[in-house]
């Protein structure tokens, strides 16, 4: 009884802490001292595995240098705020406690103006201000003390606390639909105390509506499954229903500091040449073709092909048919043949025909058809080859059902066969954007056009989305916009 009485004191050791934003006395688990250190430690972890860019980067100063003006104007100006650009096509932001704010690239890139820039940076700041971080800590905690005590007077049945575990998760697991509101409606004050348009935050959250339009499209015409998707950030409430709540919030005037026409071009300057999807890192997608420049390799898709260059894989996918392909790479402790690791990978009794093997530019490859269970296909014929360079190995994987596979053999051969190293005189470079006017009798199909179509059949809708805009929208003659190249 000792234990559960001590247990049950933890919970309230802390006492109730005033809420800097509501004023209010709530029940937290945490010090401000003790945010701060949870703050530093989670920063210093994410910053080993994050490929930020490095602090003296005119992105990163010119993102710093935003986001202190809206600090200032916050409800906790005393603290010190970090911001950082993550070097990734993600579309999302969060902040840590205590005033570490991260920003993906792919985000910023959808930015059409500084007042956009501040709204995101607004956002986040507010999570930090309302201690949304200390909550959440706080709920965890409070279950995780809750659940001692419980387990001492009744004993749980085995596999309840995992089961409880995951719901706790569930609960818990990013903010919640009033958090998230909260930070948007801090975002509309801090901007009109820092002198910029309160009105951008709608701007933004119309932005986010038209890039989770464009996905679900995307992924609806390639054949995939469509899912309810909240936003650009994952954990936030549906992006409409944000946009509406937001302008109703907007009950601050619009004290524009700033000339809107010169806040455009000055986001945008910072975006000139910036990689649009993909580096030359984690490689790139350039309409049906992939380039991947760290590896030195290349390689092309036929007509109908659809690509996705995830953190891990690169995938593909015939639109509308159940044909597949997966590019992986594998680090090497051992030296081996293609033909021997082909054989570790596969099961003697799965292959059907016989093992190919040569040389083609620096690879060493082998390839085998093996009936396998694959994603989407549980009865697959695979069309797999290894290809080895050094310390590693590059695992190509091509299926389709058994029953449909010779009807795709031939472009399975067609892929395999474009494997090439890379060149950029002959494969190009990672695209990137770039600026140019609205000249009169411009449409976003013309500007598709005149950048070769590099992001797909979708490139037209993709500029549009990427300007703040629907795709019959215009901008004004002479208005500059972004283009990618």
């Amino acid at each position: 009884m000792r234990i559960v009485v001590a247990l049950s004191l933890a919970l309230f050791a802390a006492g109730c802490a005033v809420n800097p934003v509501s004023k209010r006395h709530e029940f937290v688990l945490m010090s401000e001292q003790q945010e701060l250190q949870l703050g530093r430690e989670m920063a210093a972890k994410f910053e080993q595995t994050l490929p930020l860019l490095p602090a003296e980067d005119p992105l990163v100063r010119y993102v710093d240098r935003v986001g202190q003006r809206v600090a200032r104007s916050s409800d906790r100006p005393e603290l010190i705020y970090r911001f950082h650009v993550i070097d990734d096509d993600t579309i999302n932001a969060f902040a840590l406690p205590g005033g570490y704010i991260y920003l993906h690239r792919g985000l910023l890139i959808h930015l059409n103006d500084e007042s956009e820039l501040a709204a995101v940076l607004g956002h986040e700041i507010g999570h930090v201000t309302a201690r949304h971080a200390v909550a959440r800590y706080t709920q965890i905690r409070s279950y995780q003390l809750g659940k001692a005590i419980a387990s001492i007077l009744l004993p749980v049945p085995q596999g309840v606390g995992q089961l409880t575990d995951m719901l706790a998760l569930a609960v818990v697991q990013g903010y919640g639909r009033e958090e998230e509101l909260q930070a948007d409606e801090l975002s509309i004050r801090y901007l009109g105390a820092a002198g910029y348009d309160p009105r951008a935050t709608v701007r933004l959250l119309e932005t986010l509506k038209r890039i989770e339009q464009l996905r679900r499209e995307e992924r609806r015409d390639a054949g995939e499954k469509v899912e309810v998707y909240h936003g650009a950030f994952a954990s936030h409430p549906e992006t409409e229903k944000r946009i509406r709540e937001a302008v109703a919030r907007l009950r601050v005037p619009a004290r524009i500091g700033e000339d809107r026409h010169a806040s455009h071009l000055a986001m945008l300057q910072q975006l000139q040449g910036r990689p649009y999807s993909g580096s030359a890192r984690e490689g790139a997608i350039l309409g049906r073709r992939f380039i991947h420049p760290k590896l030195g390799l290349a390689l092309a898709f036929p007509e109908g092909w659809v690509l996705h260059n995830g953190r891990d894989a690169l995938t593909a996918r015939v639109r509308r048919q159940p044909v597949y392909f997966r590019l992986t790479l594998r680090s090497l402790a051992r030296r081996t043949t293609a033909r021997g690791l082909l054989r570790k990978l596969v099961p003697e009794r799965r292959i059907r025909g016989p093992i190919q093997s040569g040389v083609r530019g620096p690879w060493r490859w082998a390839r085998v058809q093996a009936d396998l269970s694959q994603p989407h296909v549980s009865k697959a014929r695979v069309d797999l080859s290894v290809w080895l360079q050094r310390d590693r190995a590059l695992l190509l994987a091509l299926w389709a059902p058994r029953d449909q596979a010779a009807r795709w053999q031939g472009q399975f051969d067609t892929i395999v066969a474009s494997l090439h190293r890379y060149s950029r005189s002959r494969d190009g470079a990672v695209p990137v954007i770039t600026l140019c006017h609205w000249r009169h009798g411009d449409s976003w199909r013309k500007l598709a056009r005149r950048s070769g179509m590099v992001l797909g059949p979708f490139t037209a809708r993709r500029l549009a989305v990427l300007n703040g805009m629907d795709p019959e929208e215009r901008p004004d003659d002479g208005e500059v916009v972004k283009l990618v190249r």
